[in-house]
């Protein structure tokens, strides 16, 4: 999940992760407590989809090889035979305005989903929205298109380079600036910044479709 936000668009962070770099947490109390809630949530909210009857799976562990991947959907449903793949997001009003004006997911969120959609072989998935104010739910589906499709191939592509870059010890140069918050609020931005500034240069992650 972390893929598509921040430090996460970074090749530099994801060859040091590999590494097994010491990560140092720089999320602040209330955060920490909101992700908390957020868990609740989860649970609750996978308990009601239970009700339906459509619930094949919860916590499905999703994995890929090359490049290496390794996450878990939030929920499986079954539907006429088929395996749509689902993520719940618990999010602020004024987040959940917008998502409910635009109808589709963040490009983080939607990055997460596809991803999962991929390596679980369907064309379908969704991204559930909590209103973390009002509760209110709200469903914004998410199809394998031929744009989505060339978008996977893209990120595939990305991370596979990335993980190369880190198998075969080729050093990457760092992809932002120290003063940006992306830098400031990576978890290995220690080891980074005692790492040599040069490097090979890989693009960050482009996050989104552009739509």
């Amino acid at each position: 999940s972390s893929l598509g936000y921040g430090h996460g668009t970074c090749a530099r962070y994801w060859t040091i992760a590999f590494s097994g770099g010491d990560f140092e947490s720089h999320t602040p109390a209330q955060n920490v407590a909101s992700m908390e809630s957020g868990t609740d949530a989860h649970t609750r909210i996978q308990g009601l989809i239970k009700n339906t009857g459509m619930l094949k799976e919860i916590e499905r562990e999703m994995k890929n090889a090359e490049p290496p991947i390794r996450g878990y959907a939030d929920l499986i449903l079954e539907i006429d035979g088929r395996e749509i793949v689902g993520e719940i997001k618990t999010i602020k009003d004024s987040y959940y305005l917008q998502r409910e004006q635009e109808m589709q997911p963040s490009p983080s969120h939607l990055l997460q989903v596809l991803i999962y959609i991929r390596i679980a072989g369907t064309d379908e998935g969704f991204v559930l929205y909590e209103n973390k104010n009002s509760n209110e739910l709200l469903s914004i589906p998410v199809a394998m298109s031929d744009k989505n499709r060339e978008y996977m191939d893209y990120v595939f592509e990305w991370m596979k380079e990335v993980y190369d870059s880190w198998k075969n010890e080729v050093h990457v140069k760092r992809g932002y600036t120290k003063s940006t918050w992306q830098c400031k609020s990576c978890p290995v931005v220690k080891i980074c910044n005692e790492m040599e500034p040069k490097g090979f240069k890989i693009e960050n992650l482009k996050v989104g479709t552009n739509d």
